[in-house]
């Protein structure tokens, strides 16, 4: 029994999948992450983009009867496009929860039930054979036997959590789309205040860095952020480790390798680890 909790990165690009030769390092399926908690049997994972079909797969490989909980950070499809090619759902002996915040006042499975209808998708969210339930939530802390959750509001294009998981003493903040203001002003600094006390302390950041911050000032509005605004300002909260995610679908290998490098000769910040994320990865933090 693995004694850490481990965090494994299934998809970390954003936007669109990308099987290019140019992106296989870092990797070309989009967002999911799964938390493994000692002791505790149940699934943890959040979001459902191409990787969580990965995930499915060995999952469903091993040939165990499973139950968990998947929290989606919001509908679009980068962060869905996984959900109907997850093997488990199609066991009925598995039993999951779904979690996603309201949109405009469309829940959870009303959400599910569009992505997955017959003009998009030969499979409805009725043809999953495991039992399946969609929870609408709302802001608020959810309290489980070995952790909690909780959000707030990312500045994105659509109602999106940027979710807090609580595992005893270690704090992982997931926040693949969000964007962080280029210049701090009246409009936009109480959200800044609010994001960078959400954050403070935490053990693991998985924040959205899609950009540079060139290409940002031509993209303002488009709801991601840039890497270098993200160190800026975060760099003095106390976070052990910065893992900077969802990786244009443009930028390859080696673009990505150069933002590593530059990331890496920064001084002054007070992580331990500051570094771009990998598809694959493995994450411990002590329990």
């Amino acid at each position: 029994m693995e004694s850490n909790i481990k965090i494994k990165l299934w998809g970390v690009r954003g936007s669109t999948p990308c099987a290019n030769p140019e992106n296989m390092r870092y990797g070309g399926n989009t967002s999911c992450i799964q938390i493994s908690i000692p002791g505790m049997d149940e699934l943890l994972i959040a979001d459902c983009g191409t990787g969580f079909r990965n995930l499915g797969n060995e999952l469903d490989s091993n040939g165990n009867s499973l139950m968990g909980r998947v929290f989606i950070t919001h509908p679009h499809w980068d962060h869905l496009q996984g959900f109907p090619f997850f093997k488990p759902f199609y066991d009925p002996r598995n039993r999951f929860e779904v979690y996603m915040p309201p949109q405009d006042g469309i829940g959870c499975k009303e959400i599910l039930q569009g992505h997955l209808s017959n003009t998009f998708f030969p499979v409805s969210i009725d043809m999953l054979e495991s039992e399946l339930d969609c929870i609408t939530f709302e802001k608020e802390k959810l309290n489980f036997t070995n952790y909690t959750v909780e959000f707030m509001w990312a500045n994105h294009t659509v109602p999106t959590a940027i979710f807090k998981f609580t595992i005893g003493e270690s704090v992982i903040v997931f926040a693949p789309d969000n964007e962080l203001p280029v210049n701090i002003d009246s409009d936009n600094k109480a959200f800044v205040d609010e994001f960078r006390a959400f954050v403070k302390g935490a053990n693991v950041l998985i924040h959205d860095a899609q950009f540079t911050k060139e290409q940002h000032l031509e993209r303002l509005g488009w709801g991601h952020s840039n890497w270098e605004t993200v160190i800026e300002l975060t760099k003095d909260l106390g976070i052990k480790r910065l893992c900077l995610s969802h990786h244009d679908p443009d930028h390859s290998d080696d673009t990505l390798d150069r933002i590593n490098s530059k990331i890496a000769s920064i001084k002054g910040t007070s992580y331990v680890e500051a570094t771009v994320i990998q598809e694959g990865q493995e994450l411990y933090l002590p329990n």
